[in-house]
């Protein structure tokens, strides 16, 4: 599955894509230890130590538009990317 990185993540990875290997779709817990297997620089400034979560206000986004839904598995054709939702004023 090719996941683009955006910000944080991709300064930790050092590249705007990875690849990570997914035997079917993945839950969002699954998705992140698989990247976080792929890009162990990513813990615990992106991805939190228990591996399971970004660390706020990073997030998954499925095409750039929405967040997976609670419990929903996705997978090549969802196209994720990890970003930095930054906020201000």
């Amino acid at each position: 599955m090719r996941v683009e990185l955006f910000g944080m993540a991709r300064a930790l990875a050092g590249t705007a894509t990875v690849e990570i290997r997914a035997d079917g779709a993945l839950t969002y817990a699954e998705f992140v230890r698989a990247l976080a297997d792929a890009i162990p620089s990513m813990v615990p400034g992106v991805i939190a130590p228990s591996r399971d979560a970004l660390v706020e206000p990073n997030l998954v986004l499925l095409d750039g538009r929405r967040a997976p839904r609670e419990g929903e598995r996705f997978g090549d054709g969802d196209r994720p990317c990890v970003l930095f939702l930054a906020s201000g004023g």
